[in-house]
C-alpha cells in the first residue's frame, strides 16, 4: 500500500511536449485512472513512472523515496501493457512465474505464488495453456496475475480493456477492479474511454496536451467539470447538470 507522488514531470520529443509539468499524487491502495484522448501524454506518463522513459524534468517518489535514478528492475513496479505482453511460447503458469524467476525466487516460493495468483484471477486449471489458447479476457487476467506476482509497490495498467470484446468487457471490468482491490496495491490505469474510467476509477486524472487538467472522483468530475475540455470528454456519455 504505497503512495506515488509525481512532481513537475516533463518530457518532450523535439518541440512536442508529451508531459508538461505534471503533478499528481496517487494515494495508498487507490485505483487512479488517467484518462484522455490519444496523444495527451497518458501512456508517456505511465512509461516514465515505470522507468522505460527518462523525464527531462521533475521527480517521482514512491513512499517518499526518489525513484528517478533507479533501474526498472529496482522500482518493483508491476506492469501490464496494452497488448498484455505474454510470451507466446510459455504456458500460463510460466508467464506468471516469469518475474519471480527473474528475481531468483526459490522453486517452492514460485510454485506457491503462481498458484495463489491464478486462484486470485480465477484461472485454476488453465496452467498449461499457451496464450494462443486463451480468450482476450483470460489473457488479460494472466497479464494481471504476472504483474501482481512480484508483490509490487505499484501496479501500472495500460488500456487493460482495449483488447477485450464488448460481450465480455462488463465482466472483465468487475473482475479487474475486485482483483486489484483484494490485493490492496496502489494502481495507475491508463484509459481513453470515459465510460470505463468512470466505472473503475476511485479518482480520475483527466489529461490534455501533456497536462493534468482535473483530478477528481467520478461523482465530482461529473458534477463539477473544470472547463470545456473536461465537458467535451464526457458530454457524449453523460448529461452534465
Amino acid at each position: 500500500m504505497s503512495e506515488l507522488r509525481v512532481e513537475n514531470l516533463s518530457k518532450s520529443y523535439g518541440k512536442m511536449k508529451a508531459l508538461d509539468k505534471v503533478n499528481l499524487t496517487v494515494k495508498p491502495s487507490e485505483f487512479l485512472v488517467v484518462m484522455g484522448p490519444s496523444g495527451c501524454g497518458k501512456t508517456t506518463l505511465l512509461l516514465t513512472v515505470l522507468g522505460v522513459l527518462k523525464p527531462d524534468e521533475g521527480r517521482m517518489y514512491i513512499d517518499g523515496k526518489d525513484i528517478d535514478s533507479l533501474r526498472i528492475s529496482e522500482r518493483n513496479i508491476g506492469y501490464a501493457p496494452q497488448d498484455f505482453g505474454l510470451f507466446p511460447h510459455l504456458s500460463t503458469h510460466d508467464n506468471v512465474a516469469f518475474g519471480l524467476r527473474a528475481k531468483a525466487r526459490g522453486k517452492s516460493e514460485v510454485e506457491a505464488c503462481v498458484a495463489e495468483m491464478l486462484s486470485l484471477v480465477g484461472l485454476e486449471g488453465l496452467e498449461q495453456r499457451k496464450p494462443s489458447e486463451l480468450s482476450g479476457g483470460q489473457k488479460q487476467r494472466v497479464a494481471l496475475a504476472r504483474a501482481l506476482a512480484i508483490n509490487p509497490y505499484l501496479l501500472l495498467l495500460d488500456e487493460p480493456l482495449s483488447n477485450i470484446d464488448e460481450i465480455t468487457k462488463a465482466e472483465v471490468k468487475v473482475n479487474l477492479k475486485e482483483t486489484v482491490k483484494r490485493t490492496g496495491v496502489t494502481t495507475v490505469c491508463v484509459m481513453h474511454d470515459a465510460e470505463d474510467a468512470l466505472e473503475l476509477g476511485d479518482r480520475i486524472a483527466v489529461m490534455h496536451a501533456g497536462r493534468v487538467i482535473q483530478c477528481a472522483t467520478p461523482t465530482d468530475l461529473l458534477k463539477n467539470p473544470e472547463g470545456e475540455l473536461v465537458r467535451e470528454l464526457l458530454h457524449h456519455l453523460v448529461k452534465i447538470q
